[in-house]
């Protein structure tokens, strides 16, 4: 395996270690949701740059995905694009680069 192979597959596991260390406490609390999560995210000045930005690149992961892996002739590029908005973009934008490569 080529050594930046090596890198995106490290990278997407530590993409998602991150988003179960992080995610499942919050996701498995009475009273979880969707609005609450956002809420939280964007509950102070610094949380809401990083949230942000995060959202610009979420988008941009996704508009990559799509054109580059059309322009390669990758199949299931859905599923890409369902790690980004299920798990985290550390996860499914690295396992696009790990498939590409």
């Amino acid at each position: 395996m080529k050594p930046l192979a090596v890198a995106y597959a490290l990278l997407a596991l530590a993409g998602l270690g991150t988003a179960l260390w992080f995610g499942v406490p919050y996701w498995t609390s009475p009273g979880a949701s969707f609005s609450g999560f956002t809420a939280l995210a964007f509950a102070s000045s610094p949380a809401a740059t990083l949230s942000a930005d995060i959202g610009v690149v979420y988008v941009l992961a996704n508009v990559f995905i799509v054109v580059e892996g059309r322009r390669l002739g990758m199949p299931r590029l859905g599923l890409y694009l369902l790690a980004n908005t299920f798990l985290a973009v550390a996860v499914g934008l690295s396992l696009f680069l790990l498939a590409r490569e």
